[in-house]
């Protein structure tokens, strides 16, 4: 065949054809080459990386071929690859390629061949081994190359320089029915190709290797230096006993905020005793930990170190986190001052850099895309530091700031601070436009920063049903005594279709925004009106740049009001993304993330039908909530641009518990719902194959089996079933301990049912152990697989049904996955189970709800697409 012309571009012999164009191959190795895609799986590329156990994670791995084709071999078969002839250029003398796979040179290996002539035999001859190629003639081999013992692929380079006019090909040789090669993108270059270490490793991968591991866009580990540094409780770094200890200080006796140091009554108003009932909650830190956190907290730490780790551990590995703050909490809660915007920006920032230096093994700031690349390709955690207050700068009057003003500031936030994500706007108006409107609470704000009120006109149009005044909640109630609060309620009568803000993006605004861009800073657009988030998207389409929904939830997954739903907080607002407007962010090349608390939400087959029944929508609030709204953004965003936005430490509650008292606890949970709310029974019934861990639960203290359902699901008795069940579990037999702690009778006495071996080793009744005998009988039927007897009176006949079905709710929460190690702290242990999402790095019910690992995917490689968006920006900026 003859050689390939010389080029008008440097020589690349890739395989982005789909096919084997200008190569030749022998034996059966590469019959089926190249392949399309990830070929290998996380645990295949890379054992042992992710050391929480579990299998969710474990999906597609990319190695790193470039674009969508490229060979590898397999174990069982060999030939080989040889590319046509091609002249080896002056201006192109670095040969070089990506290569992994078996280490044996012997069997596996790429080489670069010059062809043998009269003329160069006197300079190779003796220098270099003479090979022989069928057809074609014999050559020198000048260089060689094998894998490295990893799937992971490695620029290979070698500068040719001297061997400029001669012929050559490349032989790429899989010669055993062990092993496999991998190798892609052959080509000559005018310089040594730019490269990154992998990890603490020799082996050097290319500068814009795509990653591996997901991203969340929206956490800010260091609230409790926001809001006046009182209210919210708990640090995210130190020894745990002085980090997590108990609340009382701030959050008073009981969580009522009576006696407290720092608090006051308001406090009642966050959390609640027993998962929503009551008042006050239980203060318990370390090492209890009885009182918090849980996936209702809203005010304690639920990022501690150890928690980020886990996180970490189990496969995230890109982070921003935001500085935030609300003006009004610190004044309401007696914070301490200074608690504007910028001075709570400035403290947290710095702590922030003071957590990542402390833990500088395994994470790091990232101040570019390409920074963020090479901090994962290291095995790190990359930090990207943003902001999310309502009032940047602390600007509240647009007549007196200044472009200038902006200006120096935003410079301030990126070159002395290393912000590089960013709200223009959050829960409030601002001097630069609108906010969301969806709660009552962000009016009082409103109106404690400007003394004003939201104006509203009709949604309804664009599909809003949300209105001011409808469910304002007994905060708002307060507010009206303490504060003077005295909305427009005539005007909000007027648009009783649904409320939109009238405000969308200013001058200002439009001033800022593009000013954000020239720095290629992320810009957010969540929290914004409708009109100031479709003026920033247009803004963003003028100059072709991506924007971000870093923690977004979406309106064709919200409940209709009155026909559907009597909450008007699961109804569309402006805050939920509607469709055209995530075409516009993935037109944009921008990067979507679905809250982690969905809260009570349709199922995807309702917009979507083909995705229908894909993951059951059958536990309001849970990961299988989070499930519709995942599927969802990935299919509408094309199966890219699709990460988690958690909002831990957000003041937002996290995503609830499948089994339990609590199971499908956001079906009342954002308000009461009396239609659906009967809904209830039949989603606690319908779960099951729950997250197995690696060791039993340990902590079955009373405080774990309080919850909404009791009174509406189940009643006292099955309360002490699901705490009996758990004393058996946790191996805590009270026929041999009678200290154990935080249990009644009833609950000793199904446990008891449940330890017996013999049915004679039950106590008999007597006239003065009332339901005690039953207890024990029932519990001992159920385990022993048993049923009621004719000689059993009707009260076991009663409880043998509730002892089963509880019985068979911890059956089924131990699921069909890998087990997963299970988390610790103090006296306490954690259970998604039971426990929903408790704390940062327990989000991993994510298989046992449905989610292939196809579907996993995209999730998996948002961390890379985060990097890419970021790239997008970096580079527009440069043309503006």
């Amino acid at each position: 065949m003859p050689a390939l012309s010389a080029p008008s571009a440097p020589l690349r012999l890739d395989f982005e054809s789909g096919d084997l164009s200008f190569w030749n191959a022998e034996g059966a190795a590469f019959l089926n080459q190249p392949i399309r895609g990830h070929k290998f799986t996380t645990s295949q590329v890379r054992p042992g990386l992710i050391t929480v156990g579990g299998d969710y994670w474990d999906g597609p791995h990319p190695v790193g071929h470039k674009g969508d084709y490229w060979i590898s071999t397999e174990n069982h078969l060999t030939g080989t690859l040889t590319s046509d002839e091609f002249l080896l250029e002056q201006d192109t003398p670095w040969f070089n390629f990506l290569m992994s796979g078996n280490e044996d040179m012997r069997v596996h290996s790429v080489s670069l061949l010059i062809k043998a002539t009269r003329t160069n035999a006197r300079k190779f001859a003796g220098a270099y081994p003479r090979v022989r190629l069928a057809d074609v003639g014999d050559f020198y081999q000048i260089f060689q190359a094998t894998g490295h013992g990893n799937e992971i692929m490695r620029r290979v380079s070698f500068n040719a320089s001297q061997f400029v006019g001669e012929y050559g090909r490349i032989r790429v040789t899989d010669n055993a029915t062990s092993g496999h090669i991998n190798v892609d993108d052959f080509q000559f270059s005018d310089a040594p190709p730019q490269t990154l270490p992998l990890e603490a490793s020799a082996v050097a991968v290319d500068a814009n290797a795509p990653v591996w591991g997901f991203a969340d866009l929206h956490s800010p580990p260091m609230a409790h230096l926001a809001y006046g540094g009182v209210i919210f409780w708990g640090q995210p770094d130190g020894p745990i006993d002085t980090a997590l200890p108990w609340c009382t200080p701030a959050h008073g006796a009981g969580g009522t905020g009576i006696g407290g140091q720092n608090g006051n009554v308001l406090m009642t108003l966050f959390e609640q005793a027993g998962y929503g009932s009551g008042l006050g909650h239980l203060v318990g830190g370390y090492p209890q930990f009885d009182g918090w956190p849980k996936f209702t907290t809203t005010v304690h730490q639920q990022m501690y170190i150890d928690w980020i780790r886990r996180a970490f551990d189990g496969g995230l590995r890109l982070l921003v986190a935001h500085a935030v703050n609300n003006e009004l909490l610190a004044s309401q809660y007696n914070g301490n001052v200074p608690y504007d915007d910028v001075s709570a920006v400035e403290t947290q920032i710095a702590a922030m850099k003071t957590l990542i230096a402390n833990h500088s093994d395994w994470m790091q700031i990232a101040y570019s895309s390409s920074e963020a690349r090479s901090i994962i390709q290291q095995n790190k955690l990359a930090i990207v530091l943003g902001v999310e207050v309502d009032s940047i700068g602390n600007w509240k009057d647009p007549s007196t700031l200044t472009p200038s003003a902006i200006t120096t500031y935003l410079n301030h936030l990126y070159n002395d601070l290393g912000v590089r994500h960013l709200f223009p706007i959050h829960l409030t108006n601002n001097v630069f436009g609108g906010a969301a409107i969806y709660n009552d609470l962000f009016n009082v704000d409103n109106f404690y920063l400007h003394n004003d009120y939201f104006q509203v006109q009709d949604g309804s149009t664009l599909g809003f049903q949300f209105r001011l005044e409808v469910d304002p909640g007994p905060a708002i109630a307060i507010t009206r005594v303490t504060m003077g609060y005295n909305p427009p309620d005539a005007e909000y009568q007027q648009f009783s279709q649904g409320h939109m803000n009238t405000v969308g993006l200013n001058s200002l605004g439009s001033f800022f925004i593009r000013s954000m861009m020239h720095l290629g800073m992320l810009i957010e657009i969540d929290h914004m009106s409708y009109k100031a988030a479709e003026d920033t998207l247009t803004l963003a389409e003028q100059y072709n740049y991506p924007v971000v929904s870093g923690h977004s939830s979406f309106q064709e997954l919200t409940w209709k009001w009155q026909n559907e739903t009597q909450s008007i907080h699961k109804c569309s607002g402006e805050q939920n993304k509607t469709p055209e407007q995530v075409q516009r962010i993935r037109n944009l090349g921008g990067i979507i993330a679905p809250i982690a608390n969905q809260m009570d939400i349709r199922s995807v087959g309702d917009p979507l039908p083909t995705l229908a029944g894909k993951v059951p929508n059958d536990a309001a609030g849970s990961s299988k909530a989070w499930a519709q709204a995942y599927l969802y953004a990935i299919e509408k965003m094309g199966g890219r641009g699709v990460g988690i936005g958690t909002d831990t430490n957000g003041l937002a509650k996290f995503n609830g518990p499948r089994f339990g008292l609590n199971a499908s606890y956001y079906i009342d949970g954002a308000g009461v719902d009396a239609g659906r709310d009967p809904l209830r029974a039949g989603q606690v019934a319908a779960q099951g194959n729950g997250v197995m861990y690696d060791q039993p639960i340990l902590d079955v203290r009373h405080y774990r089996f309080e919850g909404i359902l009791e009174g509406n699901v189940y009643d006292a008795t099955d309360r002490d079933i699901w705490q009996g069940v758990g004393l058996y579990y946790a191996g805590l037999n009270p026929w041999t301990n009678s200290s154990i702690p935080d249990i009644n009778g009833t609950v000793a006495n199904f446990a008891k049912g449940l330890f017996a071996t013999d049915a004679a080793q039950l106590e008999l009744p007597t006239i003065f152990n009332g339901n005690t005998p039953w207890e024990q009988r029932a519990a001992f039927l159920v385990k022993t697989g048993q049923t009621p007897g004719t000689s059993d009176p009707q009260t076991v006949y009663d409880l043998y049904p509730k002892v089963l079905a509880i019985w068979n709710k911890w059956l089924a929460m131990q699921g069909n996955n890998t087990p997963l190690t299970r988390s610790y702290a103090g006296q306490r242990d954690f259970d998604i189970n039971l426990d929903g999402v408790a704390h940062y790095g327990m989000f991993q019910d994510l298989k046992n709800v449905g989610l292939t690992a196809t579907d996993l995917a995209p999730l998996f490689s948002s961390a890379e697409d985060y990097i890419q968006t970021w790239a997008l920006c970096e580079s527009r900026s440069l043309t503006l």
